[in-house]
């Protein structure tokens, strides 16, 4: 899809607010509001790939098992938008209702055919293991 880019740095309209980074659950949004990727969910779980998750996150990934939204969920800019209509956007419908049984049994040859249009791919079907085996030990 072609974009029309903007400045990003354009304005803040954060004034004093912090949500975003009170709601961190890694603490990777810095008080000047940048983003340390080294400690950012998103990092781990999607562009870490075939490393362990540092034991330091454990508990920290709030069940995120492929990116993480936190500061967008609590920003409150973000009241103003609207649902896409964007089809591209839409769901998978087949990984909506899956159990965590159902995404640790899932195979690669499955995961390759549902995700070959997603995102998800990205992290690959290693690192989706990676992650729930993660979230896992979170939870004993």
């Amino acid at each position: 899809m072609e974009l029309e880019y903007d400045d990003p740095f354009a304005k803040d309209f954060c004034g004093s607010c912090s949500k975003c980074i009170d709601a961190c659950p890694t603490d990777a949004i810095l008080p000047n509001k940048v983003v340390d990727g080294s400690r950012c969910i998103s990092y781990f779980t999607i562009e870490l790939k075939e490393m362990l998750l540092p034991s330091e996150m454990h508990n920290k990934f709030d069940n995120w098992m492929f990116g993480c939204d936190t500061c967008q969920d609590v920003c409150p800019w973000n009241r103003f938008s609207k649902p896409t209509t964007e089809a591209a956007f839409n769901p998978i419908p087949e990984v909506l209702n899956l159990s965590t049984k159902e995404w640790e049994s899932m195979t690669e040859e499955t995961f390759k055919k549902i995700f070959r249009h997603s995102p998800m791919k990205r992290s690959k079907f290693k690192g989706i293991q990676r992650n729930l085996s993660f979230l896992q030990q979170q939870q004993s």
